[in-house]
């Protein structure tokens, strides 16, 4: 009963921290797929080019999924195989202990898959199904949270009446600042590659 309330507090946390924080404040959307990352484009010329390769990438990504390597599923799984396991030893106390693992382990298999596979399929979405990600390439934006080569940030972007954020990663061998201005030259699964805006309308 110990491993069935462990896995039940353990992944109960992480499922409750990721509904508090709207799978956005807490990220548990690290997926571990099978393929390399299209480079950054170089340029605004590439960047036809790294778009054509993203889409070819992301489709490959979204064929050989593995659910087992998704911390989405990890998370899930523990927490419904934690649940179901407490939940037959209190109601049921005289099933065979294997019996109650192997329903257990069922349950948590089946509800970490669909949550890993709904939650990857939400993730996979533009953020605005209003503005399409080609409308964004060009666009100049403000630092919100600094980020630099080997992290990500978030980057505000004035679109019409609104202003959006999206979390950014660069290239760039240099740091971000907070309020400093941003070129954004492409898109990856919901990411924008930004570059310094130094120079951009001069």
């Amino acid at each position: 009963m110990a491993i069935y309330g462990l896995s039940f507090i353990v992944g109960g946390i992480f499922v409750l921290m990721a509904a508090i924080g709207g799978l956005d404040g807490v990220d548990i959307d690290a997926d571990f797929d099978l393929d390399v990352d299209a480079p950054a484009p170089a340029d605004l010329d590439d960047i036809d080019v790294g778009t054509q390769i993203d889409q070819t990438l992301t489709a490959l990504r979204s064929r050989w999924w593995l659910p087992l390597l998704s911390l989405r599923f990890w998370t899930f799984f523990l927490c419904f195989f934690g649940l179901t396991g407490l939940l037959i030893t209190l109601v049921r106390p005289d099933l065979a202990p294997w019996l109650t693992a192997l329903i257990a382990l069922a349950m948590g298999i089946f509800c970490g898959w669909v949550a890993a596979a709904v939650l990857r399929s939400l993730s996979r979405q533009p953020i605005s199904s209003m503005v399409k990600p080609e409308a964004l390439i060009g666009q100049v934006g403000q630092v919100e949270i600094p980020f630099d080569q080997a992290s990500r940030g978030k980057v505000a972007l004035n679109l019409g009446d609104s202003t959006v954020s999206y979390f950014a990663i660069t290239q760039e061998e240099r740091a971000f600042a907070v309020g400093e201005s941003v070129l954004v030259v492409g898109m990856e699964h919901g990411k924008l590659w930004v570059a310094s805006a130094e120079g951009v309308g001069d």
